[in-house]
């Protein structure tokens, strides 16, 4: 088999269990001044076992809240400690929903959220399967059929079931059937973080981006959030007005163009502080 840079297996069947990913968080937050945190750290402190530490690790590293192998608190893990240690504001879970889904390596989440919630008025386990046929290049035909399964089942007990629920961003219409929700509004300031993420990641350095990419990237915020171009500009347009950043749409512009004095991290702050 050819060698992978995608994660096939994130939750590894597990549910993604936000109360425990806070106690994970919290436990990182605690020892944030140690070059590395050991698995047993967490055991010892949690009282569960290796292998579900292990797991909640792996699934707190692709929400960005903690360093891989390091297993210490990212900035962005110590802020949203500081404001909401129970990762149960909205702002944090839409946060959540986009960094994990606009990742390419998390290629189950990334493919389902930039795809198949996107292309499909239902969709389920089933309908999404064909989306991933090109990983059989890269596992064997028994490891897609034992994880596959599993990591949708698992994405889709997210959002319906498990504290990304709240967003509303994916109901269930039948068993093993889903449907977009309503979703609740995404703050705009957290709406300003992920155009900054995207910048970060996909156009590092660039001083302006095109709306229309905004909207309708693959992992751009308005694919991932699953927000119309109307939804987009709308808040494009709130973000402008909170000032941090610039919209220029006259003549043949159809941009943002960014601020020094604002970054990623600064937004997230700022929003936490102004609730």
């Amino acid at each position: 088999m050819a060698a992978s840079s995608f994660k096939l297996q994130l939750t590894n069947g597990f549910f993604v269990d936000f109360n425990q990913i806070a106690r994970i968080l919290s436990c990182a937050a605690g020892c944030r001044d140690e070059g590395r945190i050991p698995p047993d750290a967490y055991t010892a402190s949690m009282g569960i076992s290796i292998r579900r530490v292990e797991n909640l690790c792996s699934m707190a590293t692709a929400f960005g809240l903690i360093r891989s192998k390091m297993l210490t608190p990212t900035e962005l893990g110590l802020v949203i400690h500081q404001y909401d240690p129970f990762l149960d504001d909205l702002g944090t879970l839409w946060l959540l929903h986009y960094l994990v889904g606009s990742n390419e390596r998390h290629v189950v989440w990334n493919r389902l959220v930039n795809q198949v919630v996107p292309e499909n008025d239902r969709f389920s386990t089933a309908i999404a399967r064909p989306y991933f046929d090109d990983l059989s290049q890269f596992y064997s035909e028994s490891s897609m059929n034992k994880h596959l399964r599993k990591e949708m089942g698992a994405v889709w007990n997210a959002y319906t079931e498990q504290a990304l629920r709240y967003l509303n961003y994916v109901r269930a219409e039948s068993d093993q059937v889903y449907v977009r929700g309503d979703p609740e509004p995404v703050p705009p300031q957290v709406f300003c973080a992920a155009v900054l993420s995207y910048r970060d990641r996909f156009a590092p350095k660039a001083v302006t981006l095109d709306v229309p990419l905004l909207a309708k990237a693959t992992n751009s915020p308005g694919r991932v959030f699953g927000l119309t171009e109307r939804q987009v500009r709308d808040l494009l347009e709130e973000v402008k007005r909170l000032g941090y950043l610039y919209v220029e749409t006259r003549a043949d512009l159809d941009q943002v163009r960014f601020r020094e004095d604002y970054d990623f991290l600064s937004v997230i702050r700022r929003y936490y502080e102004e609730r």
